[in-house]
């Protein structure tokens, strides 16, 4: 989970630069986790991630992607 939560942070400090980038990361990150694990502290930190994306970027494939990965 520490290899996660440090992908996780990877992904969120590329916000800054490229919103789908970061969204794809994070997924990946997630996807590689079994949906238990998808707690806590890891579904914060992705939460806090797409809650940074400006709402105009929420309809794009990547973004829609992270939020159904955490919806799930």
């Amino acid at each position: 989970m520490t290899r996660t939560l440090l992908n996780i942070d990877a992904a969120a400090s590329q916000h800054d630069g490229d919103t789908e980038q970061a969204c794809r990361r994070m997924v990946d990150a997630l996807t590689a986790l079994p949906a238990d694990y998808r707690t806590g502290l890891v579904r914060r930190r992705a939460v806090t991630l797409y809650e940074a994306i400006p709402a105009q970027h929420h309809r794009e494939h990547a973004a829609r992607e992270l939020r159904d990965v955490m919806a799930g």
